[in-house]
């Protein structure tokens, strides 16, 4: 196996339009669309990846819902859940920003998984838009992706 290091992913947020424009229409998206991240298998099982999504740009006036709202949490897994060893430590640091560890060191903690994120701006909420589609390889979805 090949020895792959640790990786610290940070990924930005925004909204697609800025606050007061087109309210209805308005959405998360991540690192300016391009939402999908792959991670190689780690050989040290002390070691882990960390992925953080931190509110930035015109989305900066924000916050993340809380993780255990019913309605909107500010990061849901979606379709499956995946096992807790794999991904841990899902914290929520001062509003605007959210980190997971991903433990991927074995043939176990490899798939992909689809998540949604949810921010507020004063009486709205907004999160990523989801979309239905046939197989996950064409999933507009956000996603991470053990290799």
């Amino acid at each position: 196996m090949e020895n792959h290091s640790e990786q610290h992913v940070v990924l930005s947020v925004e909204l697609r339009y800025d606050l007061s424009e087109c309210d209805d229409d308005n959405m998360l998206v991540i690192d300016n669309g391009d939402h999908h991240r792959s991670f190689r298998r780690l050989e040290n099982p002390d070691h882990m990846h960390t992925i953080t999504w931190r509110l930035t740009g015109n989305a900066i006036d924000g916050e993340f819902c809380a993780l255990d709202d019913d309605e909107h949490p500010g990061f849901v897994w979606l379709i499956r859940k995946p096992d807790a060893r794999v991904f841990h430590h899902l914290q929520l640091k001062g509003g605007k920003t959210l980190e997971i560890h991903n433990h991927h060191i074995d043939k176990s903690s490899e798939g992909t998984w689809y998540y949604q994120l949810f921010a507020r701006f004063g009486d709205r909420v907004y999160g990523v838009p989801l979309t239905c589609v046939a197989g996950g390889a064409n999933s507009p979805n956000p996603s991470i992706k053990n290799n």
